[in-house]
């Protein structure tokens, strides 16, 4: 079930009627649009026309993707970037001397205005068509116990059995893609052994496969690390690790963060693993109970992974 506010939809079928209303004007009276603007008539109309084809043609897309948006997220993307891109030689052909004023007012019009709601929508979209279906009926208030006793590591053993054996450190990455993810899998993995001298066992939890968790951890030096793939957040969600408003993963001071972290610092950016939106978090867990957690604000925090494991009985 969709979670798109009901505006996007109706903002999507004006969006299709402006769009329709455009292409016929380029369409049809390309001559006198172009005798308007002061801009001397060709003697072929034919790229103008096309031009108006291709506005009605995004128009009816739009019309028929508002009552699911979702499914049409590479139509959006598509008629954003085309919008974008006529804007910017809009611009360029104005500054050069080679169109008029009155042609700046009409693609301003069909274009420029229209992408502030247009990319809007587009991350709202993408936003929805990153979340997990399986996550969205969650119940968080089920017994910890219970929770954890359904997770089993990449080593067969379930993660309330392991809370019984020694302290549990569960820590919750990001996608495997963000620099973050491997800016704390760096940090954890310096850190391990101050963790594990305090009696406290890492367990990772991650949105990718196993075979992709594997490949990630020993990418990173964590060879023999106990992990759990969990690609559905259903762990996640169970454990209130909510998805980050925009201002979590876009913010100025995430974004400044995130540039240190892949460009200065060399951890880059990789492939969409998982739930691009989910929020990590840290948690010790011992015999079925959590003793501290640590709940990220952006997706930029850096927790001190050897307080969090610090504990006494």
């Amino acid at each position: 079930m969709s979670r798109l506010p009901e505006w996007v939809g109706m903002l999507l079928r004006f969006a299709s009627f402006a769009n329709i209303v455009w292409g016929l004007t380029l369409s049809l009276v390309a001559e006198g649009l172009l005798r308007w603007a002061q801009i001397e008539v060709p003697t072929t109309l034919f790229p103008w026309r096309m031009l108006g084809m291709l506005a009605i043609i995004f128009g009816l897309a739009y019309y028929f993707i508002s009552f699911n948006p979702v499914k049409g997220i590479l139509v959006l993307a598509l008629g954003t970037l085309i919008k974008l891109v006529e804007t910017i030689t809009v611009v360029a052909e104005w500054i050069s001397g080679l169109i008029t004023y009155q042609m700046v007012l009409y693609f301003a019009a069909k274009d420029f205005l229209w992408l502030g709601p247009l990319i809007s929508i587009l991350y709202l979209v993408f936003r929805e068509w990153q979340s997990p279906a399986d996550a969205m009926a969650v119940n968080p208030d089920k017994p910890l116990s219970q929770t954890l006793s359904q997770f089993t590591t990449n080593r067969g053993t379930d993660l309330n059995t392991l809370s019984y054996q020694q302290p549990v450190l569960l820590i919750f990455l990001r996608h495997f893609g963000c620099a973050f993810c491997r800016e704390a899998l760096q940090e954890i993995a310096d850190r391990r052994s101050s963790i594990e001298a305090q009696g406290v066992k890492i367990v990772l939890i991650h949105m990718g496969s196993h075979k992709q968790g594997e490949f990630m951890l020993q990418k990173n030096r964590f060879t023999q690390a106990e992990h759990v793939s969990d690609p559905d957040c259903i762990l996640y969600s169970l454990f209130r690790l909510r998805r980050a408003r925009f201002s979590q993963i876009l913010g100025i001071w995430s974004g400044i963060r995130g540039l240190k972290a892949g460009i200065l610092n060399g951890y880059g950016l990789g492939q969409l693993i998982g739930d691009g939106f989910r929020m990590p978090g840290a948690f010790l867990v011992y015999r079925g109970e959590t003793l501290k957690s640590y709940k990220y604000q952006f997706v930029s925090d850096r927790p001190d992974y050897v307080a969090l494991a610090t504990w006494q009985v």
